[in-house]
């Protein structure tokens, strides 16, 4: 556990989610951060259409936050919500910054956290723009094995950025 982690976890509050409770939604102002224990959430944006379209699903370990509503106190861009059964930790950003200003290691950490923060979402924006939606499906298998069953077919349609009718004729042709 990095000493980020080890941050969140000592000084952070317990919230125990069910399938569809929200941390935040889109629109929101929320300055924590949190860190998922157990479960899986997904992180999705609400579409001018309606739909949504998932940035990212969080497992046990992973640590997010609306970036644009810890720095600078914006409207959260995103909403965070428990796809299963799930125990998050929150922490006030705040919390994390004074922290960081006096320990070193911490400091260091959260560098390192936020430089593989960057590089995921870099690489998440080339897959969304640059490659098929068979390979961003075949990319998601890779990195996330299981993940199949935790997540509907229609989130994970939402993640890859097709229908769910689009997701079936691709896993019938990559099963061949």
């Amino acid at each position: 556990m990095s000493r980020f982690q080890e941050l969140v976890v000592e000084h952070g509050r317990e919230i125990e989610l069910q399938p569809g409770d929200h941390l935040f939604a889109q629109g929101e102002h929320d300055s924590r951060v949190f860190m998922v224990k157990s479960g899986l959430l997904k992180a999705y944006y609400i579409r001018v259409d309606g739909k949504e379209h998932i940035k990212s699903f969080l497992p046990e370990g992973s640590i997010i936050g609306s970036m644009v509503s810890l720095v600078d106190g914006d409207p959260c861009s995103f909403s965070l919500q428990a796809i299963e059964a799930s125990l998050a930790v929150a922490l006030p950003y705040s919390t994390v910054q004074q922290a960081a200003q006096s320990d070193i290691e911490l400091a260091n950490a959260l560098i390192a956290f936020l430089s593989t923060y960057g590089k995921r979402k870099e690489r998440r924006e080339y897959e969304l723009l640059s490659l098929s939606p068979e390979k961003r499906y075949a990319i998601l298998l890779a990195e996330m094995p299981g993940i199949v069953e935790r997540v509907s077919q229609a989130d994970m349609a939402a993640y890859i950025g097709v229908t769910p009718q689009a997701l079936s004729r691709i896993r019938r042709r990559m099963s061949r």
